[in-house]
C-alpha cells in the first residue's frame, strides 16, 4: 500500500502526517511555535530555526514510526502558510528573520508601487491588490532598508520554498505560492517582467516556478540519516495550503466554496478563468489543480482572536475553551446587541485597510462576558460572510460553504456560519483540509488517482455533517451585517483609525 508523508507548515505549528493513498491517518506528529509581534508597530517576524527544528522533530518521530510498523514512503507532499519572505544564502542559510505574512512594515513601499504603476493594471497582472499582506513590498523594504541583508542574498523564498530546500536542496517554488508574491502573473503563471521592473527585485533572487503538484527533487541524504526515512524518497509541492484545503473541500467546480478558518480565514471559490473584482476587493489566485484558479478572500486575525479572547477572559485552565464556547451557546443569537469587528491586525478583504483595529461595540453595564464569548464567534462569522457576498457579486455561484479549521469543531460557529451565509454549511469529519489536499495533490501526481476529482471521492468517502440557515437568526444576522459595515464605514470615513495609530507612535 502507497502511503504518502505531508509536511503541513501552519502558522502556529509545524505538522508532519503520515496517510495511506485512500487518506487513513497512520500517525502525526507535530512541533508548535509562534511567532514574534509587536518588537516594532507592524512588525510580525519568525525566526526559521523554528521551522527547521519543527521539521527535524516531525520526521523523527514520523521515521521511528515507519521503523516500527515496517512501513514505506512513496512521497512526501509539503503544503505551507503563503506570502511570508526569508532571504537565504547559497546554501540555504537564513540572513534574517522570516517577514510573516501579517507584516505591515511594508506600507510605504506599497505606496510607491502604487506611483510606478496603476492599482488595476497591478491587480490584472497578479490577480492581488497592493498591500503590505503579500510578498514583493516586504522584498522592497529588505532592499531599501536591509541592505546588508539584501546584496549578498542568493535567494528571497517562503515558508514552503524554505521547507523544501531542507528536504532535497532546490530553490524552487509553485504558482500556487507564487500568486501570493505580486511577482507572478496570474494569466501565465509566469514571473511578470513588468512587476519585476517597477519593484526592482532581481529576477535572479526568485526560486524556479514550477506547476503545483511536481515532484522537485528527493530526500537528501543528510535528512535521511537524521530522520531515518529513505534518502531519494521524491519531495513533490502539494500547493499552498489554502489551496490545498480548497482540494479536500471539494472546491472543484462551479458552485462550490470553502471557508477555512485557522489563525485567519480565507474564503475561496472555484474558478474555470480569472475574475477580478470592479473594486479589486478579491484576489484571484492559481489553484492547487494546474491550470485553474480560485477566487479568493482573506481575513487576518479570526481563529487568532478567539484563542486571545480565551486566554484574556478564561484563565481557568484545561478547560478554558469548554467553558468559553458553553457560555457563548449561553448567549442569544446577536449577542444582546455586542458586535465585534475582528481587525485586530488590520482589515484584508472586505476593506484592504492596514491601519484597521478591532473593535467590541455596544457594551453595556448588562453586557456579559458570555455575551461577549458570542460576539467572537459571530464577529467572524459575518465577516466571512461579507467576503461570500464580494465573491456572489463577481458571478461565482455559491451553494453550499464547506468549512474547515480550529474554530469549526464546534457546532454553534458552524450554525452561526450557516445562518449569517443564509447557505448550507458542510463540514468533513477530518480537520486536516490543508494536509487532506496535499495528500490528493500528491497522490495524482503519483498516478495513484486519474485525477482530483477522483481523489476526493476516494480519500473523502463519508458524507459531511449539514447545517441548514434558520430563517429568524439569518434575518437578525443580516440586520446586523449592515449595521456592522456602517460601523466600519463611519470609524474609516471619520480617520478614526489614523489619529489613533498616529497617537500610539
Amino acid at each position: 500500500m502507497e502511503n504518502i508523508l505531508v509536511v503541513d507548515v501552519g502558522t502556529s505549528s509545524l505538522k508532519a502526517m503520515l496517510y495511506t493513498r485512500a487518506g487513513h491517518l497512520l500517525h502525526s506528529a507535530a512541533s508548535p511555535y509562534d511567532s514574534e509581534f509587536g518588537r516594532k508597530p507592524n512588525y510580525v517576524e519568525q525566526d526559521p530555526q523554528t521551522w527547521k527544528q519543527a521539521l527535524l522533530d516531525t520526521l523523527k518521530s514520523a521515521g521511528d514510526h515507519l521503523a516500527t510498523k515496517g512501513f514505506d514512503v512513496a512521497a512526501i507532499a509539503v503544503t505551507s502558510q503563503r506570502a511570508s519572505v526569508i532571504p537565504v544564502d547559497r546554501d540555504g542559510v537564513p540572513l534574517h528573520k522570516a517577514l510573516m505574512w501579517q507584516d505591515k512594515r511594508s506600507i510605504p513601499q506599497c505606496e510607491r508601487l502604487l506611483g510606478e504603476l496603476p492599482l488595476e493594471e497591478m491587480y490584472k497582472r497578479t490577480g492581488l491588490l497592493v498591500n503590505p499582506y503579500f510578498s514583493v513590498p516586504k522584498m522592497m523594504w529588505l532592499k531599501e532598508h536591509r541592505p546588508h541583508i539584501y546584496e549578498p542574498a542568493h535567494k528571497l523564498i517562503g515558508v514552503q520554498d524554505y521547507v523544501v530546500h531542507l528536504l532535497c536542496g532546490r530553490f524552487v517554488t509553485d504558482s500556487s505560492q507564487a500568486c501570493r508574491t505580486m511577482l507572478m502573473n496570474i494569466g501565465t503563471f509566469q514571473w511578470d517582467e513588468e512587476m519585476l521592473g517597477v519593484s526592482g527585485i532581481d529576477r535572479a533572487l526568485l526560486p524556479d516556478l514550477v506547476p503545483p503538484g511536481t515532484a522537485v527533487g528527493t530526500l537528501t541524504r543528510a535528512m535521511a540519516e537524521h530522520s531515518g526515512l529513505k534518502e531519494g524518497i521524491p519531495v513533490i509541492l502539494g500547493g499552498g495550503d489554502q489551496q490545498c484545503a480548497a482540494l479536500s473541500l471539494d472546491v472543484l467546480r462551479p458552485g462550490a466554496a470553502e471557508a477555512n478558518t485557522g489563525t485567519g480565514s480565507f474564503v475561496i471559490a472555484y474558478s474555470d478563468e480569472p475574475r477580478f473584482h470592479p473594486e479589486c476587493r478579491t484576489l484571484c489566485s492559481a489553484a492547487a489543480v494546474p491550470g485553474k484558479w480560485i477566487v479568493e478572500a482573506g481575513i487576518f486575525t479570526t481563529g487568532l482572536i478567539h484563542r486571545w479572547f480565551k486566554e484574556q477572559f478564561y484563565p481557568e485552565g484545561k478547560d478554558a475553551y469548554a467553558l468559553m464556547n458553553a457560555e457563548a451557546q449561553s448567549s442569544p443569537p446577536g449577542a444582546k446587541g455586542v458586535l465585534l469587528i475582528p481587525h485586530f491586525e488590520g482589515s484584508a478583504a472586505p476593506y484592504w485597510n492596514p491601519l484597521a483595529r478591532g473593535l467590541f461595540f455596544n457594551l453595556t453595564m448588562a453586557t456579559t462576558r458570555a455575551d461577549m464569548a458570542r460576539a467572537v464567534v459571530e464577529g467572524i462569522a459575518f465577516e466571512i460572510a461579507k467576503n461570500l457576498q464580494l465573491l456572489e457579486g463577481l458571478g461565482v455561484p455559491i451553494d453550499s460553504v464547506r468549512v474547515a479549521g480550529g474554530l469549526t469543531t464546534l457546532d454553534l460557529f458552524n450554525q452561526v456560519q450557516a445562518d449569517a451565509f443564509a447557505k448550507p454549511v458542510l463540514r468533513y469529519d477530518n480537520n486536516e483540509a490543508s494536509s487532506l489536499g496535499a495528500l490528493m495533490s500528491a497522490a495524482v501526481t503519483l498516478g495513484l488517482y486519474q485525477d482530483h476529482q477522483e481523489a476526493f471521492r476516494t480519500i473523502l468517502d463519508t458524507d459531511p455533517r449539514r447545517y441548514e440557515p434558520e430563517d429568524a437568526a439569518t434575518r437578525r444576522y443580516r440586520r446586523i451585517l449592515e449595521r456592522k459595515d456602517a460601523l466600519y464605514e463611519a470609524l474609516n470615513a471619520n480617520g478614526i483609525y489614523d489619529t489613533f495609530n498616529q497617537v500610539l507612535e
